[in-house]
Order: structure tokens, then C-alpha cells, then sequence
């Protein structure tokens, strides 16, 4: 008998204070979760469906678009600052995701890629920053609820669509807000 096999009689009839449901641990008393659903199953696409229009919703209720556009209050250099992350933070994912995921078939994750996750990390925080810098004076501690619509939006998003379509999309919004944003 292995140390592993001896334990796990032992253990079994412990009452824990924290229970692991991970499928693979032979000290589990509870049953496995079950496997998650496909991607296009109906109650996936309708819980990220409303959590994107709820954030929708709130950014316009806001009226976060109109504001941005034409608030004079709005810190416009950091804004720009944001934006100008943000470009970059999608030129780091394409490059990942089509050019070295696609292209040269390597594998994407932190262990082959630490200078490009690193870059991007740092481009997601250099991006927070600018857009609450730039929201504060107008929203105040509001800006931190515009800030977690835009981020629930586009997590939802990315989880419920391909990173095809997650990248053409990002490069068509993108293009219009700098088109529309003077």
C-alpha cells in the first residue's frame, strides 16, 4: 500500500472545516462537480447576455458615452493615456493569441510567454489607472462602477465569444472611439 492509499482511509472520515470538490483528489468526501457546459449552451449565453446588458444598462444610466465625449471636466490627457494602453494591451493579445498561438502552433500560457503576460498585466494597470484618473473629477468614487461595467462587459464578452471575433471587434470599437473621440 502506497502512502497515499494509507492516508486516504484515515482521512476519509475527518470532518473538515474546508471541503475541495476537485475531481482528482482521493481525500474528497463530497461527490465531483459536474462537467461545465459547452460554451453555446442556452443558460451560458443567457447569464452573459444579462450580465453584459446590465452593464450596458449601467453605463447608460450614467450616461458614461455622452459625458466622456463632451465633459469638459474629464482629465482628456489621461484619458488618452488609457485608450492609447488599451491599443497596445490589444496589440499584445493578437500577437499572442494569432501570430503565436495560431501561426507558430506554440503553446500560449505564463511558462513560454513571461515577458508578453508581464506587458500585458502592466498595460491592464496602466490602463485602470488613466480611466479613473481621467472619470474622477466628473464621477467621483462613481467612477469605480463605470470602471467595473466596462470590465464585467467585456469579460463576459471574451468568455461567451471566440478571441477571433474578441479581436475584431475590439479593433472595430476601438477605431470608432478614436474616429469619434476629439
Amino acid at each position: 500500500m502506497t502512502d497515499v492509499e494509507s492516508r486516504q482511509s484515515n482521512n476519509n472520515n475527518s470532518n473538515s472545516k474546508r471541503k475541495n470538490r476537485n475531481n482528482n483528489n482521493p481525500y474528497s468526501d463530497l461527490p465531483p462537480l459536474p462537467p461545465p457546459r459547452p460554451r453555446w449552451h442556452p443558460l451560458n449565453i443567457l447569464s452573459k447576455s444579462a450580465w453584459m446588458g446590465g452593464s450596458l444598462y449601467l453605463l447608460h444610466k450614467f450616461e458614461a458615452y455622452s459625458t466622456i465625449m463632451k465633459d469638459p471636466d474629464i482629465s482628456h490627457t489621461w484619458f488618452k493615456i488609457g485608450l492609447a494602453a488599451s491599443i497596445a494591451l490589444l496589440m499584445v493579445k493578437a500577437y499572442v493569441e494569432l501570430y503565436t498561438g495560431k501561426l507558430q502552433r506554440r503553446q500560449v500560457n505564463y511558462q513560454t510567454m513571461p515577458q508578453s503576460t508581464h506587458t500585458a498585466i502592466a498595460l491592464i494597470v496602466l490602463s485602470g489607472i488613466a480611466f479613473h484618473v481621467a472619470l474622477w473629477p466628473v464621477y467621483g468614487s462613481r467612477s469605480m462602477l463605470i470602471m467595473l461595467a466596462v470590465s464585467t462587459f467585456l469579460l463576459n464578452f471574451c468568455l461567451l465569444f471566440p478571441t477571433s471575433v474578441q479581436n475584431i471587434a475590439a479593433f472595430a470599437v476601438l477605431t470608432f472611439f478614436l474616429q469619434q473621440y476629439k
